[in-house]
């Protein structure tokens, strides 16, 4: 390994000696994994570290957006780290599906946002960009709520754009063709603590089910604040969920620094050089969300679990995420990333209908577990492993595939 690359990683990399800090297999009693203490670490089998048709090398430099649609997208990552996770309005909002949380740097990605019909609102308006994330419950009362952040030019456009969002979900067109088919008249829902909040209540019909979804935009400043909410616990839920996601996120983005529009281009892509060391995903699989850093709070969007992993984040003082083909989370110290893959194996180990799976050839201590899919779901292998003050997770149908990813970002990391 080059000196230039130990510089770039910030650590003392050693050769064939190099050790890591990873987990054991674990146990099934009574039908759930469970999890034993982190044996000591262990010397590293590198001649086993077979990483398949992965690179095993860093990615070249980023540098910055040099256009502004690409700028776009890198201040929309930017503003993941200050949109409220539906889990922190409500513990049981923690369930989520792929795509539900996204970067919205087009006019026509606000269709992820709002019906079709609403967002005829912010027709002829200066949309900028946004991050919206949803999350369901999954036991008692069905609920979800979706929350966004979306930034338009000024002042002036976002409260148009509230505004116009509101008219349209109090106006739905009686028409087949025309999604949700609303079957009772619309309800302007006040939004207690919150005056400046416009809510539409819908009532829609689904198949055989009758549902109810509150629609509510708020400007505040060059933003406008979306919930679109379904709960049928209580009468007053909706209006009581979209309050305490106000109460959170209007606080929370005026914390945030919003770069100006001139200089989107010149956004850097990877401050630090980590996203380029995170194993890439192929072109035709990138998504909005993805070969992007984030800081902890944003990254939380993309976990399974975020109720959980949040705090083993805090503790281990992540301070960097690079959530990429692979994902690298950058604890302070050796030892806290030791302790987060502790911690993040025992959340994978509590999900219901979990297994141990065998562990990466070549990393003696390394974990890998099973995770059935929900709803249908393909089940997938995830396996997790340290490398010094980084811990990084695969996740792959095949538990080869797994491997492979581990071993190719493992090589990627420590420059062999």
């Amino acid at each position: 390994m080059t000196a230039t690359l130990s510089a770039r990683l910030g650590v003392s990399v050693l050769s064939s000696a190099l050790f890591v800090a990873l987990v054991g297999c674990s146990t099934t009693t009574g039908g759930v994994a469970t999890t034993p203490p982190a044996p000591p670490a262990s010397s590293v089998n590198a001649s086993l570290l077979d990483p398949g048709r992965f690179p095993t090398t860093p990615q070249p430099p980023a540098g910055t957006a040099g256009s502004e649609q690409a700028g776009r997208l890198a201040e929309g990552h930017r503003m993941a780290n200050y949109t409220v996770g539906p889990w922190q309005v409500d513990p049981a909002l923690n369930s989520h599906l792929s795509g539900d949380a996204a970067v919205i740097d087009t006019y026509d990605q606000l269709g992820q946002v709002l019906w079709a019909w609403v967002v005829g609102g912010a027709w002829g308006q200066p949309f900028l960009v946004g991050f919206t994330s949803e999350r369901h419950s999954t036991a008692g009362p069905q609920k979800s709520l979706r929350n966004a952040v979306l930034r338009f030019a000024d002042d002036r456009a976002a409260s148009a754009v509230a505004q116009g969002f509101h008219d349209k979900a109090m106006s739905f067109p009686r028409l087949e063709d025309v999604m949700p088919i609303v079957t009772e008249p619309e309800q302007s829902t006040p939004i207690p603590g919150h005056p400046d909040a416009h809510g539409a209540l819908i009532t829609y019909q689904q198949g055989a089910e009758r549902l109810q979804e509150l629609i509510v935009a708020t400007a505040h400043g060059p933003y406008v604040l979306v919930q679109v909410i379904h709960c049928a616990a209580t009468p007053d839920c909706p209006v009581q969920l979209a309050a305490h996601t106000l109460d959170l996120q209007l606080p929370l983005i005026d914390s945030f620094t919003p770069t100006d529009p001139s200089q989107f281009a010149t956004l850097p892509l990877d401050p630090t050089g980590l996203v380029a060391r995170t194993l890439p995903m192929p072109p035709d699989q990138a998504t909005s969300t993805t070969g992007a850093a984030y800081e902890p709070a944003g990254a939380l969007h993309f976990e399974n679990d975020p109720a959980a992993v949040g705090p083993a984040l805090n503790s281990a003082k992540v301070d960097e995420v690079s959530i990429n083909r692979a994902t690298i989370y950058r604890a302070a110290t050796p030892e806290a990333a030791q302790k987060l893959l502790q911690a993040y194996s025992d959340t994978l180990s509590a999900t219901k209908g979990a297994q141990s799976a065998d562990g990466v050839p070549g990393l003696p201590q390394s974990r890998c577990t099973l995770i059935p899919g929900a709803g249908g779901l393909i089940p997938h292998h995830w396996c997790l492993a340290t490398v010094e003050k980084y811990m990084i997770k695969t996740v792959a149908r095949q538990l080869d595939t797994a491997h492979q990813q581990a071993a190719a970002q493992y090589r990627i990391l420590v420059g062999s």
